[in-house]
């Protein structure tokens, strides 16, 4: 059957717009805050082009530079729903990482020993990638190479960390067990026993990348419309493509939307749109890292359970402390304040840092996040005529593996249009492969909050 994509506004319903009737961007998570936006214009009249890229985030930037970089006589339109960088690209935790799946140890068995060095080896290549990108091309956004510390917080969850770094180690990655004392050198707290550290990942500040990688799309030639949402979508030769003031018709199309092609029927069946949360405070002094022990060496940090807490400093000096559930709403609506999950995250971040328990909490945000059952993402093409393409289902471990997509991406691209490209080596097991497909509703929602709240009663039953 032809692939026919229709707008669902409906979930958007339960979000206020990006853009105000006076025409000024309305952020929505601190990164957002720390540089002034001008909504760009949106698509006015009809048009053509070689590739139309739908989604303004690393996803679409990071392909669109790549196909300008191997064929700059490439006419590729970018697409944005409302600002570039307004979705999840920025307003998530800023972590580049190489994790793919739940785990390693979940990698490993799913995908065997060889498979799992493959997949975390090109993780790992996709966070030097991102490093790469953003000196390269002087992009500022407060990048940190800052390594990262999976922690226990309870004797049942020791065996695990010990597991995950032998494994690491076994696989050839460095990864370094943390003692308790070993584990005071980056973070102090009564609540954390000990660690499992690999120094490569990195911090940035997620929405300055992104629109940083705007201007370096288009200083290449990349013509991007922001306030230009996808109304239709009808598979052909050209792909024609509906927005709310113009047509396009393209000979290839992207479809980098992730956790919002549900609103879209993109896959409503095996990608989930779940939100995870963040609660952020105040700059804190110099006294006030001390007494923490997070000044010197401002690792990023996360808990080892189900519903994890993530927490990083910001260049400022500000805690994101984000995590503890993660959760999705009837009819796949949108929500970017979750007053409850707030609450435990404040709770949950005073109980393990008691010596902060009079910080003040300045922003809370939230976003949707495209999640499959097995955590593993899906890239591919959809049609029969081999045109149109997607990334999705980072299942929240997309920052650096999206801003990797267009390596993978742009020369599966390029040989579509018969335009030839170096070899890209093997493509990862991801390519062509399909998520698990989830009943229909309501059979979909209410098995995804059962099995939400087992998740939750392990948790609560491993931390007792």
């Amino acid at each position: 059957m032809p692939m026919h994509l229709a707008a669902d506004e409906t979930p958007f319903r339960t979000v206020s717009p990006a853009v105000n009737a006076s025409g000024a961007y309305q952020p929505v998570s601190f990164w957002q805050e720390t540089i002034a936006v001008a909504p760009g214009n949106p698509l006015a009249g009809d048009t053509a082009c070689d590739v139309a890229i739908i989604g303004g985030g690393f996803t679409g930037l990071s392909t669109a530079y790549e196909l300008k970089r191997a064929a700059p006589d490439l006419d590729v339109v970018l697409l944005e729903r409302s600002v570039i960088g307004h979705g999840a690209s920025g307003r998530n935790g800023g972590f580049a990482m190489p994790l793919i799946g739940w785990d390693l140890t979940d990698a490993v068995r799913k995908l065997g020993g060889d498979g799992a060095k493959r997949a975390y080896q090109l993780m790992y290549d996709a966070v030097a990638h991102t490093k790469r990108m953003i000196t390269e091309n002087h992009i500022d956004c407060d990048l940190e190479s800052t390594g990262y510390l999976l922690i226990s917080t309870t004797t049942r969850r020791d065996g695990h960390i010990r597991h995950e770094v032998e494994l690491g180690r076994r696989l050839g990655f460095d990864h370094q067990l943390l003692e308790k004392p070993e584990l005071e050198e980056h973070i102090h707290s009564d609540s954390f026993r000990l660690g499992a550290y690999d120094p490569h990942p990195l911090i940035i500040n997620p929405f300055k990348l992104a629109r940083g990688l705007k201007g370096l799309v288009e200083k290449t030639g990349v013509r991007v419309y922001e306030q230009s949402p996808l109304l239709e979508l009808s598979e052909g030769n050209p792909v024609r493509i509906r927005t709310s003031q113009a047509e396009v018709r393209a000979r290839a199309v992207l479809l980098a939307v992730n956790g919002y092609g549900a609103g879209l029927g993109f896959l409503p069946q095996r990608i989930i749109p779940v939100h995870t949360y963040i609660v952020l405070t105040e700059s804190l002094t110099a006294a006030q890292l001390d007494s923490i022990g997070w000044r010197k060496r401002r690792t990023s940090l996360e808990t080892c359970r189900n519903f994890i807490h993530y927490f990083r400093l910001t260049a400022d000096n500000r805690i994101a402390f984000g995590g503890e559930d993660a959760k999705l709403f009837w009819g796949g609506g949108y929500r970017d304040v979750d007053p409850p999950t707030f609450e435990k995250l404040e709770s949950r971040f005073r109980e393990f840092f008691p010596s902060l328990s009079q910080v003040k909490f300045t922003h809370r945000w939230g976003g949707v996040l495209g999640v499959t059952l097995d955590m593993f993402p899906t890239f591919g093409v959809d049609t029969n005529r081999g045109n149109i393409f997607h990334a999705a289902g980072y299942s929240g471990h997309g920052v650096s593996l999206s801003n990797y997509a267009g390596r993978i991406l742009a020369p599966k691209i390029l040989a579509n249009l018969g335009k030839s490209t170096p070899d890209s080596g093997p493509l990862p097991f991801f390519f062509g492969r399909l998520p698990t497909r989830l009943p229909p509703e309501p059979l979909r929602y209410v098995g995804l909050q059962v099995y939400r709240r087992c998740l939750q009663a392990l948790d609560s039953w491993v931390e007792r």
